[in-house]
């Protein structure tokens, strides 16, 4: 345990771990688990702060704790599920770094077939998507983004909608994994809201048992009686008299399997005033109720000139995702992420980052949260220089590489399941 700024926090690095996971955990006198100790990611890159890979967890007794117990139930029992979420702007939307940390996550209980999620096929939309995610439809698609000044939706969780005014068009969608293989489900959740009365249909391939419809809360479920891979809809606007809209505002893979279920929400551009804006936020989000919040919004808040950043509406913004969030699960245990080093506008290293990092430190301590310090752990303000250099990140100075995101993901786990593996040798140690 260390002290900062007069209150209690805890510090895992994995530096500091030597037998973290222990093996031989048993259930009814059967060894049901065998783990061995983590080798930390290796030092590669000189410019990188391996010593800083850790998460600073304030009250960890507060959300953390519960969290811990109820993984360890998971991983031990094989039973249960934990939601996770990971809400931020572009570096969610490109996949990248999300879908590594879904893999690295469920890879804590392999074997299990978890769920999927929440997906948005961004395609529809007409913006960039992850290979993850495939989608193809008919009809006239546009998009409609929380981002964007100039679009005014009534937007779900998702902060990004693929709009269609035709009076018949269907799409279909389906998820993979990182190995190319496919998700299998039996619930597929419609986020959506329509302007005129649309009905939607699942194709007859696929063999309903139940349609169950949240309309107030803009989304309808359908419950089918085998696993698909591919799901495929059609809409069909009721009464043509009257010009109508629907917006497509996402979807829910789900299956009866236990397991992490880790949720990816992101708009290019999305600053924390862009989820604000989202009416639906709130209702839809009780949907996922996730038990571990990973917030990755600030790179598009800083984006401005020094001057012109405002560290506390920054941070009260922050104060109303965190408070919506909290309506759907309030014990969810929440990570703040600091922004990764960047350039504003191409011309010199942004220091708002050093703000959104003093930011982020308070609204840890405010809400009893984890800062995971991606910028420090970059090697600070102008950092993203050698990352480029190293074919981890963009030209832009904004964006990383693949090759960057997947470090990043790989960084973020280790830092998390040595948090974890702190939890189990203090609670089994003698």
């Amino acid at each position: 345990m260390r002290v900062k700024n007069g209150r209690q926090f805890l510090v895992v690095t994995f530096l500091s771990i030597t037998a973290v996971f222990i093996a031989g955990w048993s259930l009814s006198g059967k060894n049901i688990l065998q783990w061995s100790t983590p080798q930390p990611i290796k030092n590669r890159f000189s410019f990188i702060r391996y010593d800083l890979n850790e998460m600073e967890i304030y009250a960890p007794e507060s959300a953390f704790l519960p969290l811990f117990n109820k993984l360890e139930r998971l991983i031990s029992d094989g039973e249960g599920d934990i939601s996770i979420l990971h809400i931020g702007g572009s570096h969610v939307q490109g996949g990248f770094l999300t879908d590594r940390l879904r893999e690295n996550f469920q890879s804590f209980i392999p074997g299990l077939t978890p769920e999927r999620g929440f997906v948005f096929p961004y395609k529809m939309a007409g913006t960039n998507c992850p290979s993850s995610i495939k989608a193809t439809w008919t009809g006239k698609w546009t998009g409609c983004r929380n981002s964007v000044s100039t679009h005014a939706c009534n937007w779900g969780m998702s902060g990004i909608s693929a709009l269609c005014s035709d009076t018949i068009a269907e799409f279909s969608i389906e998820a993979l994994r990182t190995d190319s293989s496919y998700y299998r489900s039996n619930m597929v959740r419609v986020y959506y809201e329509s302007i005129g009365e649309y009905s939607i249909e699942a194709d007859s391939a696929l063999s309903v048992k139940e349609i169950l419809n949240f309309e107030e809360e803009g989304y309808i479920e359908f419950h089918f009686n085998s696993s698909y891979e591919s799901f495929k809809f059609r809409i069909r606007q009721e009464d043509q008299r009257y010009a109508g809209t629907f917006y497509l505002q996402g979807f829910y893979f789900g299956n009866d399997s236990p397991g992490i279920v880790y949720n990816a929400i992101g708009v290019n551009g999305a600053g924390t005033y862009s989820y604000l804006k989202c009416g639906l936020f709130g209702p839809q989000m009780k949907t996922i109720a996730p038990d571990l919040v990973f917030f990755g919004i600030g790179v598009n808040d800083a984006n401005v000139p020094e001057s012109d950043f405002n560290p506390s509406l920054y941070e009260a913004r922050y104060d109303s995702l965190v408070s919506l969030i909290k309506v759907s699960n309030p014990n969810a245990a929440l990570v703040f992420i600091t922004n990764n080093d960047t350039y504003y506008q191409r011309r010199f290293p942004n220091p708002n980052a050093l703000k959104v990092q003093e930011t982020m430190q308070r609204l840890a301590e405010k809400h009893n949260a984890a800062v995971y310090d991606l910028f420090a752990i970059m090697g600070g303000l102008g950092s993203i220089d050698d990352w480029r250099d190293a074919s981890l990140a963009a030209k832009d100075r904004i964006h990383l590489s693949r090759n960057g995101y997947e470090l990043q993901a790989d960084l973020m786990f280790e830092a998390f399941r040595n948090a974890f593996g702190d939890y189990l040798s203090s609670k089994h140690s003698p």
